[in-house]
């Protein structure tokens, strides 16, 4: 069991993302929502101080008090298609504040595949929400978070590092574009209205309105739903193959277990456009080699825009400077933390030897002489030694 008092030094991340490893390695540790659920009863039935869990295209990171990473990596190749093997080959761990400095890169998306994506802060957000929920995030990680969205927040305000319209769901806008001159009257079919594809639906109306588009979701309520919000099409699953066939662009965003869209389902020579945006695949590979078609998957989608992320990197050095004071603000905040209890003690002694006084202005000589205190704890280490001069800066006041 992680002590109170070692929170911080226990704050772990296990983590695996695109850096070492590629879309397919990268899917076999991917997680469902419903494959997280199943983890976090475990961190709760572990008594786990806390945790949460991000599961992107691009990452699948566990953030938990734990007094090693190891016991992250073990939930998570236990609840993925994951090895320890391939994990211990291409994954990481962080842990204290080299943990917290991780997750502040990652919710300002110095960490992302695209450099200063804000897709990411959003999915922080609601994974962390999501282990409330569910009783995994104790005060200590959710002030974590807080400071993680505050110095981001930050960053996009006093930087340039998210400059520009860059992100995987925009990327893909950007070679549908460069790959078709004359988009009028084109058929684009978007498999997939999770919340990615919802980003990518409102993208294709607001950025390629003279196309035709098409929504598809196995859960057809849903696509119904976004068609009708984009003023696209609506196509029921029990259509997709003719639909993928008739189709000049289709861009998957699927998170099934199996192939969504098969060989099988083409017929005749067409160009064909398809971007399969999904971790893992959830484009047989095997389409490629049909006739007309290009397919492309989310890392080579990602690579676009250099120019735009050249602009980005030059901000990095800024970033890191707010990400430094944050991290000092929020070493501060945690010291003070761990003092709360003796500040209390002092205050309520100093309240017991001035019980007796009749000057009014004792309150406030007790607040600034624990506020005193406060910041000496802070800065030197002698807990007893502070305590008697406190006291005795009190009685001198007097």
């Amino acid at each position: 069991m992680t002590h109170t008092s070692n929170y911080l030094n226990h704050f772990c991340i296990a983590g695996i993302n695109y850096r070492k490893s590629d879309v397919n390695v990268r899917g076999k540790f991917s997680l469902t929502t419903e494959q997280c659920e199943e983890l976090l009863k475990e961190v709760v039935s572990k008594s786990f101080p806390g945790a949460f869990v991000i599961s992107t295209c691009n990452r699948t990171e566990i953030y938990g008090i734990s007094p090693s990473p190891n016991e992250l990596i073990e939930l998570l190749c236990l609840h993925s298609q994951g090895r320890i093997k391939d994990f211990l080959e291409q994954g990481y761990t962080y842990q204290g504040l080299d943990a917290v400095e991780h997750l502040f890169k990652v919710a300002a998306g110095l960490d992302s595949q695209i450099v200063g994506d804000h897709e990411i802060l959003s999915q922080i957000k609601i994974a962390a929400k999501f282990a409330k929920e569910r009783g995994c995030i104790n005060n200590f990680m959710e002030r974590i978070v807080n400071f993680a969205i505050q110095s981001s927040k930050s960053i996009k305000t006093e930087t340039q590092l998210s400059s520009g319209t860059v992100s995987v769901s925009y990327a893909a806008i950007e070679i549908i574009r460069e790959k078709i001159a004359d988009l009028t009257g084109k058929k684009i079919l978007l498999i997939g209205a999770g919340k990615f594809g919802h980003n990518i639906g409102v993208n294709l109306k607001t950025y390629l309105p003279e196309s035709v588009l098409q929504f598809c979701n196995r859960t057809d309520g849903k696509a119904s739903e976004l068609a009708e919000k984009c003023k696209a099409h609506f196509i029921s699953y029990d259509k997709l193959p003719e639909s993928v066939n008739e189709s000049d662009v289709v861009i998957v965003s699927t998170s099934s277990e199996n192939y969504t869209v098969n060989p099988s389902f083409f017929t005749g020579i067409k160009s064909r456009l398809i971007l399969d945006l999904s971790v893992p695949q959830n484009v047989d590979p095997a389409v490629a080699n049909i006739p007309g078609v290009e397919l492309m998957n989310v890392d080579e989608i990602s690579v676009i825009l250099d120019k735009t992320i050249d602009r980005r990197k030059a901000e990095i050095p800024k970033a890191m400077e707010i990400i430094n004071d944050m991290i000092n603000e929020m070493k501060e905040w945690y010291c003070m933390q761990q003092h709360s209890p003796l500040l209390r003690q002092v205050k309520l002694q100093l309240n017991e030897l001035s019980k007796d006084s009749v000057e009014e202005d004792n309150k406030e000589k007790i607040q600034k002489t624990v506020t005193t205190l406060a910041i000496q704890l802070r800065t030197q280490n002698n807990k007893g030694c502070q305590c008697i001069h406190a006291v005795n800066d009190y009685l001198h006041m007097n």
